[in-house]
């Protein structure tokens, strides 16, 4: 089952049904669905599928978590781990792995949320799910995640190219991230 997460600054909390119109509100933002959709316009259909197949997830203890600073009084975003998808299509070296995703509202941006979000999911995905490799994959246009990945040691695998933007994709090895944490990543 999925679990709550936490670090030094956030709270993770697992989905939960009642979620979806603040996820909806939050996808519908143009500078999230820039990248995150492609660009495309976030139907109220196209949030709902993205949502329920989140929630899929949680009996394998993967899916989404809604961002929360530490006092839980403000939401800032989600962060998520499911099975690579389009990300797979593209890189077949990462089919069948986990790849964390992140979006936090623009006005979180800036202030290391998305690496910390990130750190914890990749410390649950190594440790309590027993991964052995992440993937990694974003839109080449997308520079603050290229450097989030690139912050948290994921290893660039090559440049594809993805639904809309060329995309560039990432490994990271369970041994290398136990390597990093013995050190501060945020």
């Amino acid at each position: 089952m999925q679990p709550p997460l936490s670090s030094s600054r956030l709270v993770l909390e697992p989905v939960a049904v009642e979620d979806f119109p603040y996820l909806y509100a939050l996808w519908s933002e143009p500078l999230v669905r820039r990248y995150l959709f492609d660009d495309r316009f976030v139907s109220l259909a196209l949030a709902r599928s993205v949502f329920e197949t989140c929630l899929e997830g949680r009996e394998r203890g993967t899916g989404l978590w809604v961002v929360q600073n530490a006092d839980r009084s403000a939401r800032l975003g989600c962060v998520g781990l499911n099975l690579t998808t389009v990300v797979a299509e593209a890189e077949p070296r990462l089919a069948g792995l986990l790849e964390p995703v992140v979006a936090l509202h623009p006005s979180q941006w800036h202030q290391g949320y998305a690496v910390e979000a990130v750190g914890s999911v990749l410390t649950y995905a190594f440790e309590a799910l027993d991964q052995r490799r992440i993937a990694g994959a974003t839109d080449v246009p997308n520079v603050a995640s290229l450097r989030m990945l690139e912050r948290l040691g994921f290893g660039m695998l090559s440049d594809v190219q993805g639904p809309r933007y060329p995309m560039r994709t990432y490994a990271l090895q369970r041994d290398a991230w136990r390597k990093r944490t013995t050190t501060d990543v945020t």
